[in-house]
C-alpha cells in the first residue's frame, strides 16, 4: 500500500506511459522524470537501477490488474456460469485493449528486457492475467485439470490481446465473450 505522498506509484505509472509511447528503449530514469514532471534524479532516487524500475512497473501493472478485476467482480470466488465468466473475462480483455492499453503495451515492450531474468519474466507473464484466479474459475466449473486449463486460458487471452493491440483491434465485448465462452466450454 502506498503511503500518502509516496512518489513510487506515480513514477511507476509514468514509466508505464513511457514504455507504451516509446517502447523499452525509451525507458530511462530521465525519461520518466520528464514525463512525470519531476525534478531530475527523482526516479533514480526511488529506483536505483533499470531492473528496479522494471520491477516497479510489473508490480504496478499487477496492482492495476487486480483492482480492475475486483471492480468488475461481485465478490464470489468465480462467476457461477460459463457465460458469466466469459462476460467478466471479455470485459477485462476489452479494458486492456481500451482504457488500460498503456499497461498492456508496456508489458509487451518489456518481454525482450526480461528474457534473462526468470523472476521478472514470470512476474511480467502474470501481471495482466492471473493463473491463480483462472485456476479457481476452472475448479468452480468442475474441470479435471484446472491448472492446465487456466494456463491455456491465460495463453489464449495473451494471444487475443496481441491481436487486439496490433491486429484488427475489434474489442466487441460480445465477440470476445463468445470466444472465451467457447474455450471455457471445451475445457470445463
Amino acid at each position: 500500500m502506498a503511503r500518502p505522498g509516496d512518489r513510487r506509484p506515480l513514477i511507476a505509472d509514468h514509466a508505464i506511459a513511457v514504455l507504451a509511447e516509446g517502447g523499452a528503449r525509451a525507458l530511462t530514469h530521465q525519461a520518466v522524470d520528464r514525463h512525470a514532471g519531476l525534478p531530475a534524479g527523482s526516479t533514480s532516487y526511488y529506483y536505483r537501477t533499470r531492473a528496479a524500475l522494471i520491477e516497479a512497473v510489473v508490480e504496478r501493472i499487477r496492482v492495476h490488474s487486480r483492482a480492475s478485476f475486483d471492480d468488475a467482480h461481485t465478490g464470489s470466488a468465480a462467476p457461477a456460469t460459463v457465460d458469466g465468466a466469459a462476460a467478466l473475462i471479455a470485459g477485462q480483455l476489452a479494458g486492456l485493449a481500451g482504457e488500460r492499453r498503456d499497461q498492456a503495451l508496456a508489458v509487451f515492450a518489456l518481454f525482450g528486457e526480461v528474457r534473462e531474468r526468470s523472476d521478472l519474466r514470470v512476474g511480467l507473464m502474470r501481471c495482466l492475467f492471473s493463473v491463480e484466479l483462472a485456476t479457481g474459475l476452472f475448479e468452480a466449473l468442475g474441470s479435471d485439470t484446472p491448472l492446465a486449463d487456466a494456463t491455456d486460458l491465460v495463453d489464449l487471452l495473451t494471444g487475443r490481446l496481441v491481436r487486439l493491440l496490433y491486429g484488427d483491434g475489434d474489442t466487441s465485448i460480445g465477440d470476445l465473450a463468445a470466444t472465451v465462452g467457447r474455450f471455457l466450454r471445451r475445457m470445463g
